[in-house]
Formats: structure tokens, sequence, C-alpha cells
């Protein structure tokens, strides 16, 4: 069975930020998210904490991004959040190379079965090329609303 990037990519959970460095992004998307109670005050500071144990860039997929799993204290929401970056940057791998990403995917989960499903739905999205490819060209929830007359369907399960 199939499932549509649209099915699961809500088009109030992408955002488009001109920010230069990782750290300026999380704090950015941080007060966004928190804003509309996807997660609490602490989420920079618990994200940027993990990224140093834990680095989060994706280098061998069609377009490199960083998946960061959110700490589940600081979650509120279930769902996947997707940070386009205008100014592409370094982010380091689990390897400790670094990454030059394009996008950031925020899983925020408030359940492990909800995180195994969104870690699923991830792992799927990074081996499709084509629908990758189609969402680094996203600079705006309009375009993810073109993705849907798209039929993208990435995803089984």
């Amino acid at each position: 069975m199939y499932r549509f990037i649209t099915e699961w990519m809500d088009t109030n959970r992408l955002w488009v930020t001109d920010q230069m460095t990782f750290d300026r992004a999380v704090q950015a998307i941080g007060l966004e998210l928190e804003g509309r109670g996807i997660v609490d005050g602490t989420f920079t500071r618990a994200v940027l904490e993990q990224e140093r144990t834990i680095p989060s860039g994706v280098a061998d997929v069609a377009v490199p991004v960083a998946v960061i799993d959110v700490p589940r204290h600081v979650t509120r929401e279930d769902g996947i959040t997707l940070l386009h970056l205008n100014h592409p940057f370094d982010v380091l791998s689990i390897t400790g190379e670094p990454v030059r990403a394009e996008m950031l995917f925020f899983v925020t989960a408030t359940t492990e079965a909800r995180r195994e499903a969104f870690h699923k739905l991830m792992d799927d999205l990074l081996m499709d090329d084509e629908t990758l490819q189609a969402l680094a060209h996203i600079k705006s929830r309009s375009g993810l609303y073109h993705l849907q007359t798209m039929d993208l369907k990435a995803f089984s399960f």
C-alpha cells in the first residue's frame, strides 16, 4: 500500500529560512513550533545539545538533509516539520563528516510507536530520489500544495 506525501506532510509544518547556521535555523524554527504548541520552550536548547552528541546529517541520499529526532520531553504534538534552507549549511553526520544540508526535518513524536512510524516514513522518503528532489525545490507552502497534483506515492506501509 502506498501513501501520498501530502497525507502526512502538513503544509502548516513547512517553513523556509534564510538563516545561515544550524543554531540560528533551530532557534528560528523553535520559536515557530513553540508558538503553535508543537514543542515547549526548551526545544532549541534540547535540540542543540542533542546535535552535539547525535549529529543529524544524512549524506548518502539524492539531496543532503538533516533529520532531527526531537527529544520526546519537549514534544507536545506528533508530526514531521520541514525547514527548507535558502542558504544550505554544513551539519555533521553520525560519522563526523560534514554534510551540506538543503533541508532539515524535525520529527516530533509523543510516543515510541509514533516515533517508529515517522522513522519508517523518513526512511522511505530518503530512499525516494524523485520525492526528495521535489521537496528540495519547494520554497513555499503553495509549493507543497503543488505536490498534491503530482501524485507522488513515495511511501509504502
